[in-house]
């Protein structure tokens, strides 16, 4: 007599394959947790160094670095450029080429066209430290321009091509976000901006002492994310309406549209028109900071400090957080 056999039935199976089920269903929620928790801690650790870096710049230069530089022949240069010494990036700051304007018609405005081209092919090295690892890795690069007639000089539409950065300065409040939260305050972000109440840290080509961030260092932003390049986000989803915006908006470490971010403010379905959402709504320049980090973003504190910042905090409090001397008292955010 044959000695039985002994399997699995067909429901005993089916159980066990259920079982397996439930317990990945458990598992990978934790899993992807501890992925972001990771991700989220790294660019932490991303502003943590821009913030070294900014203040080893402050200790030799006994200023920040302006957002950007703009000469009277366009040449420009932007923070994300002068702090790359201060970054272990010292031979490809020594590479930049100051007088000339990093865009691919340089020749068509009279500068030499290899320089340009060689300021070019600098800003496009991607450097990690300017990504934040839980944004999309679509594309390491971005290509931004200004059109014809931009600020009344251009002879002919600009571009060039920028490696991505995550992170832009809090340039300051204005248009609906300034009237939104300060209630249409006298004197306000409009006319010299840069000079006013309004104005936060790093902004154009001032410059800004510790000792002109009269609100206190560990209640001014210098830096805040802003992820996405050219790619115009209303909230985590592209937004097709929003492109044409995309080539200026300024979303690369050595672009100097990323050095000119006065926040207006979005609506919450993030929409282009100003409003009260400041953070995830949409990353358009000059509209809102922008991650994909759950509930909030990461800032950079004048005090080298990284704050993670709800992204339902109230207008005043993200206002007074963003200007550096109007005097407001910040409360727990």
């Amino acid at each position: 007599m044959l000695p039985r056999r002994r399997a699995f039935t067909l429901i005993e199976l089916l159980v066990v394959i259920a079982i397996i089920a439930v317990l990945v269903a458990l598992l990978l929620p934790a899993v992807q947790q501890a992925r972001e928790a990771a991700r989220r801690t790294q660019c932490k650790s991303n502003l943590k160094q821009m913030g070294l870096a900014l203040h080893n710049y402050s200790d030799v230069a006994r200023t920040f670095p302006p957002a950007y530089i703009v000469g009277a022949n366009l040449d420009v240069i932007s923070w994300g450029t002068l702090v790359l010494p201060y970054l272990d990036q010292a031979p490809l700051y020594n590479l930049y080429n100051c007088s000339v304007p990093p865009i691919n018609e340089a020749g068509s405005l009279g500068f030499p066209s290899a320089v340009a081209l060689q300021n070019v092919a600098l800003i496009s090295t991607a450097l990690p430290v300017f990504r934040c690892p839980s944004s999309p890795s679509n594309s390491n690069t971005y290509t931004g321009g200004l059109p014809k007639g931009a600020g009344g000089v251009l002879p002919l539409s600009i571009s060039w091509t920028a490696a991505q950065s995550d992170y832009c300065v809090t340039t300051g409040v204005d248009g609906p976000y300034d009237n939104y939260a300060y209630a249409n305050y006298p004197g306000g972000a409009s006319g010299s901006r840069e000079g006013s109440l309004q104005a936060g840290g790093l902004f154009g080509s001032s410059i800004c002492r510790f000792s002109d961030i009269t609100d206190g260092s560990s209640n001014t932003f210098l830096l805040g994310e802003r992820t996405g390049g050219a790619t115009i986000y209303a909230m985590m989803t592209p937004n097709s309406a929003a492109a044409p915006y995309g080539p200026s908006n300024g979303g690369g470490w050595g672009d100097f549209l990323n050095g000119e971010h006065w926040l207006s403010g979005s609506s919450y379905d993030g929409t282009v028109q100003g409003g009260p959402c400041a953070i995830n709504c949409t990353n358009l320049r000059s509209v809102g900071f922008h991650c994909f980090h759950t509930g909030g973003a990461q800032f950079l504190m004048g005090d080298g400090s990284v704050r993670f910042v709800s992204a339902n905090i109230a207008s005043l409090t993200m206002a007074a957080l963003i200007t550096r001397r109007k005097g407001e008292v910040v409360s727990d955010f």
